[in-house]
């Protein structure tokens, strides 16, 4: 009788186990610190290569807006036309001005090679050769005169038209026909994306060490994937309120796929460091706790709250919550509570 309610009273089978529970099959691994690199983290946004704001030499009327925003245009395309109706007019005014000091030249030329012939023969005086001589100089300075405003005339005609100087695309405009078009006003704003910026905020206790050439690693949220970058520039000068500097990467976007203004994340290798890396699906989410289940001594799963880093390929980095040389569950299965017992697979 002794035997029996001493038989009764122990909390544990022979097997080690609690009464009533069975083990749960777990594959179960140590924590074991790894080498990983140590990286900057900064954001920032994209921005176009090169961004310009057409506008006009001249004032006008706008007769055509030739192009709508997202509009893809190459170099030297015209965007807008301007009326020139009066610019034309002018034009043809210096061309009628050029014929006539064409006139005028040969008629001074005529009047010059008569008065050299006749001073030859003693039939003029010196002062007839002079004044024709004059007057043919003259003539030949009209013309010149007259071709250099109808060149005048013409290059004012072509500033009816605005161009891009830039290929890219049309991301916004200013203006549409029938405006006024005045000196330094932009009419529309052109993007060239065949390359891409990357502006970033660097903190100043990161910056240190980071030079021109570089290489990073460019993630933008709204695209999948990462892309390889240099650092172009390091701004010298920092924000004194927030204490960061502005770095600037390139990248290479011939399809257009990045578009300025998107959010990007940009990744500094600065070296190696030792770190607890443990797969993601050992991890358990509770709300906004995450935690692992750990087998104690006793070969029970204890769940215990862990503090996590960054993702990465090889699994999840452990900041805090769990030591080297422990041992957790790989994949928790549906199965496994805190403080089950567990048989190890």
């Amino acid at each position: 009788m002794l035997g029996l309610l001493a038989g009764c009273g122990e909390s544990r089978h022979a097997s080690g186990e609690p009464e009533g529970r069975a083990a749960v099959a777990v594959d179960t691994r140590a924590a074991t610190l790894r080498p990983i690199a140590v990286v900057t983290e900064a954001t920032g946004s994209v921005e176009p290569w090169i961004r310009v704001s057409p506008g006009t030499k001249i004032l006008g009327r706008i007769d055509q807006f030739l192009v709508r925003e997202g509009d893809r245009v190459r170099a030297g395309q015209v965007l807008v036309r301007l009326e020139k109706g009066d610019l034309e007019a002018a034009a043809a005014q210096a061309r009628a001005a050029i014929a006539m000091s064409e006139a005028n030249l040969d008629n001074a030329r005529a009047q010059y090679d008569r008065m050299q012939a006749l001073h030859g023969r003693g039939s003029a005086t010196a002062k007839n050769l002079e004044d024709a001589t004059t007057g043919f100089r003259v003539a030949e300075a009209s013309l010149e005169q007259a071709r250099a405003n109808l060149a005048a005339a013409e290059v004012t005609v072509a500033y009816a038209e605005i161009r891009t100087p830039v290929p890219g695309w049309v991301v916004s405009k200013m203006a549409e026909a029938g405006d006024m078009a005045a000196p330094g006003t932009p009419l529309l704003t052109v993007e060239d994306l065949s390359r891409v910026k990357v502006v970033v905020q660097v903190p100043e206790s990161e910056v240190v060490g980071l030079s021109e050439g570089d290489p990073a690693r460019i993630s933008i949220d709204v695209l999948e994937g990462t892309e390889d970058a240099v650092v172009d520039r390091i701004m010298p000068a920092g924000d004194p309120t927030s204490r960061t500097y502005r770095v600037q990467l390139v990248l290479d976007n011939p399809d257009g796929r990045i578009k300025s203004g998107m959010y990007a994340r940009a990744q500094f290798a600065r070296g190696d460091r030792e770190a607890l890396l443990v797969p993601p699906a050992a991890i358990i989410d509770r709300g906004q706790l995450r935690g692992l289940f750990v087998v104690d001594g006793d070969g029970l799963a204890r769940l215990r709250w862990v503090r996590l880093g960054r993702e990465l390929e090889d699994g999840v980095e452990v900041l805090s919550g769990l030591s080297s040389g422990e041992r957790f569950v790989v994949s928790p299965p549906s199965a496994l509570t805190d403080g089950s017992p567990v048989e190890t697979r």
